[in-house]
């Protein structure tokens, strides 16, 4: 069975520390994306939110949309 949408996952970003439990959350991602049968990159995540992120100087909330490709959207917002 095909999955049907994206996997998504939201994370606080602070410009002082980052994404806290940055590796937790990419934990989960991997769980849900082997479950569902998507293709997932850990190590390509981790550099694509480093590069939203970067420069970034007011809290914000990182969500990164993950197709059953391996495909990823990262967006940042200020809270």
């Amino acid at each position: 069975m095909a999955p049907s949408s994206d996997l998504e996952v939201r994370m606080d970003f602070d410009p002082d520390e980052g994404i806290p439990d940055l590796e937790d959350h990419l934990d989960g991602l991997k769980r849900n994306a082997d479950r569902q049968g998507f293709k997932f990159d850990r190590h390509a995540a981790r550099n694509e939110l480093q590069a939203a992120t970067f420069g970034k100087t007011r809290r914000s909330v990182a969500r990164l949309l993950l197709s059953p490709t391996g495909a990823m959207a990262i967006e940042v917002r200020p809270l």
